[in-house]
């Protein structure tokens, strides 16, 4: 039934937007106005910019979606064909015109409650214009979230890093996550700190695994909840973390209520790593390794990097999923058992980067090399074994989960 709708839709727009382009070129034809440059409409006819590049646009865009789009309201189509009228355009053409704009005022009412909700609609079915559509709606959302939740962030942060245990037959771990310039937008919000989480290909978690902190809590520090704190790129003072609990097999942290505004922004990262995880080669329980990170507070983008050593690299690049998390409970479930419709339109990309530290540079967290640096030499593997492959989204629609997944290597 889905693909019918949008097959009738399809079809609706394509048949009305082809009427609309012949009656309108008709009438600048008549009219003797070339369709060459947008500015000769609206010049030789006398009217307003806006709409004369409207009238231009449907008339030239060759994406019937777009074109519907620049199709102008009921009050400026009347206007539109009195001028017509007074320049000298035949009855004929005039009666088309108005049949023409009946047709579109039909199809609208048809399909949607509102112009407004007609024309995402539109921008969602088009080629050219659902990057652009989506962008905007996620911007907006994430400015009204900030102000609904009462939190937001500049960057979230997941870094997941593989390397090949001692025996080389399963996975060491490790994972650095959190946010950069995380605030309150009003006052008395708790948030709840992002945690590791690990499960096999059937989603049974892997309570067994032991995940151990990074970096020791210096000393004269108080952690009294075990918070797994990155503190040397933790800003100063460190968040109160008022209860730790275990909850699906994994422990939630969450912090304590904070004063809102720009002075009291904090950046909070977390690191932990754990040992001899999962089959470093493909099994019947196992066949990929998929990494993933969930979006549930408001940010301006999500840096998403999985970074693996070269004997750990699959025989394919990763693929990358973005799921709405429309159902709540199937969050971490493999992506092959995940409706493929709950899938975001959201344009984004895995980006192979090359080896080493110098390779995992990125503009939005101008210390990121110096604290990959440092986790590298914390856990004495050699960086430049190590690929890096990058996911970057723009405002993260709320909630989601970001996945990338690889197909393991065989064992040789």
């Amino acid at each position: 039934m889905e693909n019918y709708d949008s097959m009738c839709f399809g079809e609706d727009i394509s048949s009305t937007v082809v009427m609309m382009k012949n009656i309108l070129g008709e009438i600048l034809h008549g009219l003797d106005i070339s369709v060459d440059n947008p500015r000769d409409v609206y010049k030789k006819l006398n009217i307003d910019k806006k709409l004369g590049w409207k009238i231009y646009n449907v008339i030239c865009e060759d994406d019937p979606f777009l074109a519907a789009q620049f199709v102008p309201g009921k009050a400026a189509c009347r206007n539109f064909m009195k001028l017509c009228k007074k320049l000298g355009t035949s009855k004929k053409l005039l009666k088309r015109a108005r049949e023409a704009c009946q047709a579109f005022d039909e199809m609208v009412e048809k399909h949607a409650d509102s112009r407004k909700e007609f024309d995402l609609m539109l921008l969602a079915c088009s080629d050219k214009g659902r990057s652009k559509a989506f962008l905007s709606q996620q911007k907006a959302a994430f400015t009204a979230y900030s102000h609904l939740l009462g939190v937001q962030a500049a960057t979230q942060l997941c870094t997941w890093v593989f390397c090949p245990s001692d025996d080389g037959l399963y996975h060491d771990i490790a994972s650095i996550r959190g946010f950069v310039d995380f605030r309150r937008n009003r006052p008395n919000v708790p948030w709840l700190l992002e945690w590791a989480y690990f499960t096999d290909d059937e989603n049974v978690p892997k309570s067994f695994v032991q995940v151990q902190p990074l970096e020791a809590c210096p000393e004269g520090t108080e952690n009294h909840m075990g918070v797994p704190f990155y503190y040397s790129f933790c800003s100063a003072p460190l968040p109160n973390v008022v209860s730790s609990r275990k909850c699906e097999g994994r422990v939630v942290h969450e912090l304590e209520e904070a004063p809102i505004g720009n002075t009291e922004a904090m950046t909070c990262i977390t690191a932990q790593v754990a040992r001899s995880v999962f089959s470093s080669y493909r099994t019947r329980e196992d066949r990929y390794r998929e990494v993933l990170v969930r979006s549930r507070t408001p940010v301006e983008r999500l840096v998403f990097d999985q970074i693996v050593h070269r004997d750990l690299i699959g025989p394919m690049d990763p693929e990358l999923f973005v799921f709405g998390e429309f159902t709540g409970y199937d969050w971490a479930r493999a992506a092959e058992f995940r409706n493929p419709n709950s899938c975001l339109p959201i344009e984004a990309s895995i980006q192979k980067l090359g080896f080493g530290v110098r390779a995992m540079y990125s503009p939005y967290l101008p210390w990121y090399t110096e604290m990959m640096e440092d986790v590298f030499a914390r856990l004495d593997w050699d960086p430049n074994l190590f690929r890096t492959y990058r996911v970057v989204i723009d405002y993260p629609v709320i909630p989601s989960t970001v996945n990338m997944r690889s197909l393991l290597p065989e064992r040789e």
